[in-house]
């Protein structure tokens, strides 16, 4: 894992949270084999992915290439990283182990992102929220998703999930519950509402269905899956609380900021900021578990048709 952190602090630097998260994020799902045909629902721009099934990138690469961190506010809330610009390009130094069938999600300009990793054979621009899915009946031996906790009806999308997937194909799929905010119950009681959505950066709000980690269960079960194993994502909650707080609400600037640099000032001030990220957070890769997974903010279950 250590090696792991490394790679999502080289690529995700100016939000040391998400590499953090990330790590524990690749980690929980390692036992999910991409067998053809295979399909990464809502694969967002592969970057995640791409680090997932062992790339390395060169120090010039990172996530923020191509953001529009300078049209962002916490009063005009955009999504910067939905941008693509015709000169971005994806560079390995150890390209991903594996190619995965097909890839979807709603915003072409994470698609046209996605392109550039090399990893997705197939892409399709969808949205989740329309049904039924643009696949055929029992057609995937493998299907992950970290994304079906943003659709409202999540249970109609289980069952898209279900009838796409073959009989012997595995799902698997990561779901926040609840309890992966109670960062925010506990600073509520010292802070503004408005330092809170600063906080908060709207998530409560675009991930409509949280559930409890009974909830999921039920769910699956009860739309034709076994439960084949269920990984927390993280053995403690304070990597929720890191990733709650960390550098999110100044993320914006930061990039700007690493934008204006001279690319041999930027190498360096990069190379020191990682190394730092890491020796702080490398302790945190040893934490041994501290609750039930009932408690856990994040879980991967991984699933098969009964």
């Amino acid at each position: 894992m250590e090696e792991l952190l490394k790679q999502c602090l080289n690529v995700f630097w100016l939000r040391p949270e998400n590499a953090l998260f990330n790590t524990f994020k690749s980690n929980s799902y390692n036992s999910l084999k991409f067998e053809s045909p295979s399909l990464d629902l809502s694969c967002g721009d592969g970057i995640f992915q791409a680090i997932h099934l062992g790339a390395k990138f060169p120090d010039d690469f990172d996530y923020y290439l191509s953001t529009k961190a300078s049209n962002f506010s916490h009063d005009n809330f955009v999504d910067i990283y939905d941008h693509y610009e015709s000169d971005y390009n994806v560079k390995y130094l150890v390209p991903p182990s594996q190619q995965i069938d097909y890839g979807t999600d709603w915003k072409q300009e994470l698609l046209n992102k996605a392109e550039k990793t090399g990893i997705y054979k197939n892409l399709i621009l969808h949205d989740n929220s329309v049904l039924p899915l643009p696949f055929d009946d029992s057609f995937f031996k493998t299907i992950y998703s970290n994304s079906i906790y943003w659709v409202k009806n999540v249970e109609g999308l289980t069952k898209e999930i279900f009838r796409i997937s073959r009989n012997d194909a595995t799902v698997g799929l990561q779901v926040l519950t609840p309890s992966i905010f109670e960062t925010f119950k506990f600073f509520e009681k010292f802070l503004s509402e408005k330092a809170i959505s600063i906080l908060d950066r709207q998530r409560h709000s675009t991930m409509p269905s949280q559930k409890t980690y009974h909830e999921w269960k039920e769910l699956f079960e009860n739309n034709g899956f076994i439960i084949k194993k269920t990984v927390p994502m993280a053995p403690n909650k304070i990597i929720f609380d890191i990733w709650n707080i960390g550098l999110r609400p100044i993320s914006h600037l930061l990039i700007r900021m690493s934008d204006s640099l001279p690319l041999e000032e930027k190498r360096k001030i990069k190379k020191e900021w990682v190394e730092i990220f890491f020796e702080l957070f490398k302790p945190l890769l040893k934490l041994p578990n501290s609750g039930p997974i009932e408690h856990s903010g994040y879980t991967y279950f991984e699933l098969k048709k009964s």
